[in-house]
């Protein structure tokens, strides 16, 4: 046994060499955190100490390989993280607020070798140990599994992990498998499939192809980015007489300029918002906003700018910019305005 432990991690080493065994460092971006905590749970038991049957390396040396490279790709982005083991169950991390030195610290703690015939996969213990570990984090949560789905002891995996998992839609179980067997895979596919939007991924692959390692991450880690707040842009110059919805000459140049920059921003469609002052019913200058954005939206359309990148909308007098208590503040209130939004 001692021999053939030496032949397998001597064999993880060759892979390592081929794969690259540096950390990778890619930039994600604009990342919107998706989740506020994050375990690494890592499968210690005699299994994992095994050789791949397909990879031809040590399965344990190769979820190290796995941590190292997702550890130099995970944002800082102000998450709580830990790292345990499990099978036995082993508190390497507790969680902490996330640095990269220091998870990459405590991977290479874990061991390269350790014996075989000792070491029961006992899966359902450490999802049971884990919980109160998970319990005791606030908001969103994913449990990363690192595990070939092997089990040979102890009461059924998949329930105790459903009873980590608890029911609550913030809290993810993704595996990233080493499963060279049947069993093993029917058993990471279950646990995947726990919550709602967890993530089964092969190790193998992810150390093969960094890109598919990148959008591990991304899909565990980053959620879709704010939304961007709409532009808007006040055709100033372009304000109508009183009772009026007929565009007046000193307003044209502007919308010319409107025209030229619709044209050379081709993936924007603009809201045309018309406006009053305060003179006259609530109903009657609801309807002449609504004539006065139309009047600036024909004028564009007659410019070339397609009808389907503009709807207009008028606001009456609910939405002024100056006093309505003096002539000047009420002709500034008499103007449209554009609301710009990425198509």
């Amino acid at each position: 046994m001692r021999k053939s432990m030496v032949c397998a991690w001597v064999g993880g080493l060759l892979l390592g060499s081929i794969l690259g065994a540096a950390p990778a460092r890619a930039d994600l971006g604009q990342c919107s955190p998706k989740v506020d905590n994050f375990v690494l749970f890592v499968d210690q038991s005699g299994s994992m100490y095994q050789v791949h049957r397909d990879a031809g390396a040590v399965k344990e040396i190769l979820a190290k390989q796995v941590l190292e490279r997702m550890n130099g790709v995970i944002p800082e982005a102000g998450y709580q993280g830990a790292l345990y083991m499990f099978a036995p169950f082993e508190a390497v991390m507790s969680p902490a607020p996330y640095m990269r030195a220091a998870i990459n610290t405590g991977i290479e703690r874990i061991p390269d070798s350790q014996p075989v015939a000792v070491r029961l996969t006992t899966m359902a213990r450490g999802f049971e140990d884990l919980r109160p570990v998970v319990g005791g984090m606030s908001g969103k949560t994913a449990v990363i599994v690192f595990s070939d789905g092997a089990d040979n002891g102890g009461r059924d995996p998949i329930a105790a992990a459903r009873e980590l998992q608890g029911g609550r839609a913030d809290v993810c179980l993704h595996v990233v498998s080493f499963a060279d067997s049947e069993h093993g895979r029917d058993v990471n596919r279950q646990l995947s499939q726990i919550g709602q939007g967890c993530r089964l991924v092969e190790g193998r692959e992810l150390l093969a192809d960094g890109a598919k390692l990148e959008q591990f991450v991304r899909d565990v880690f980053c959620g879709a980015p704010p939304a961007k707040p709409k532009r808007k842009i006040v055709l100033r110059g372009v304000n109508f007489d009183f009772d009026k919805a007929t565009l007046r000459a000193d307003g044209k140049p502007v919308l010319d300029e409107a025209v030229r920059t619709l044209k050379d921003e081709r993936d924007i469609k603009v809201s045309v918002e018309g406006h009053t002052d305060a003179v006259g019913s609530d109903a009657y200058n609801q309807r002449l906003s609504e004539r006065r954005a139309g009047a600036v939206a024909d004028y564009l359309a007659g410019g070339g700018i397609a009808r389907a990148r503009m709807a207009t909308v008028g606001f009456g007098e609910s939405k002024p910019v100056a006093s309505n208590e003096t002539e000047d503040g009420r002709a500034q209130n008499r103007r449209v305005e554009f609301r710009v939004s990425d198509k």
